[in-house]
């Protein structure tokens, strides 16, 4: 492993040792190597911290004590990390494939966040597709957050613009993205592959009126309905615009224009 990790793969967890294990499996048997892998437990009770124990070979640095709640866990994860990036793949989450990092890593090229698709799980263990837009906007930000186990934020976000905020219990991640779009110059690059695959059983999927309340709190407090709507259309507009109907429609909007400028121009000429 060099030096400095390109990738810091931040694990957090607490009584959920089976899916501990998992993420831990796919984590090691990626063939990419430049990583180091951290785990912050909250001092699990069910022999999550036997688990780490027998794993310890494989994990660069592991805690196991108290917490006050998933974003504390991922802010100690984030002080201790040394990468370039940092991706949060929490117990439970895995990799598409023991190939995907050694797939992707070559399309990393100092953007602030590299991000791609992922799968989702429901109890009977089917994968579906989550597709993520190829260009995050504050307008497809307030439709749907992108998947952080399948995005890698530049370390340097954190260190510029501050860590999660640890009074929500479940949008802070959602939040920090408002903010790095809405304030800041942030860099982005789309990878159309499927980078993880996440159970949608955990607290924010389970429990989506504390979500949207801790959402609409921020909103109330940092943007306007005005700019909400903007947003919202804005993405509309632009790909109708950009696209096969509205380049239809400036073609036939210059032709009408060009017809007119030369029946003016002839009208002018004649009277004059």
């Amino acid at each position: 492993m060099q030096n400095r990790p390109l990738i810091s793969i931040i694990t957090v967890a607490y009584n959920n040792r089976f899916g501990l294990e998992e993420t831990i499996k796919s984590v090691i048997n990626q063939s990419f190597k430049n990583f180091e892998f951290i785990i912050i437990d909250g001092n699990s009770n069910d022999g999550s911290k036997e688990l780490l124990e027998s794993y310890s070979s494989q994990i660069n640095f592991w805690i196991s004590e108290p917490d006050k709640g998933i974003y504390n866990a991922m802010n100690k994860g984030i002080v201790n990390s040394k990468g370039d990036y940092l991706i949060f793949m929490n117990s439970g989450d895995r990799f598409s494939t023991p190939e995907i990092l050694e797939k992707i890593a070559p399309s990393f090229n100092n953007e602030d966040i590299v991000y791609g698709n992922a799968y989702y799980e429901l109890e009977n263990r089917k994968k579906y597709e989550y597709r993520i837009p190829s260009k995050i906007t504050i307008g497809s930000l307030l439709k749907e957050p992108i998947c952080h186990q399948s995005a890698f934020f530049r370390k340097e976000l954190f260190e510029k613009y501050g860590m999660y905020d640890e009074t929500n219990r479940i949008a802070s991640d959602w939040t920090f993205m408002m903010d790095l779009f809405m304030h800041h110059n942030i860099s982005q690059k789309y990878i159309n592959e499927f980078i993880s695959i996440f159970e949608k059983t955990g607290i924010s999927n389970t429990n989506t009126d504390l979500s949207f309340s801790e959402q609409k709190k921020y909103l109330d407090e940092n943007v306007s309905d005005e700019i909400q709507s903007m947003a919202k259309y804005f993405d509309e507009y632009s790909k109708f615009y950009n696209g096969k109907p509205g380049t239809m429609l400036r073609i036939i909007r210059d032709k009408i224009y060009n017809l007119i400028y030369r029946k003016r121009s002839y009208e002018r000429k004649y009277i004059d």
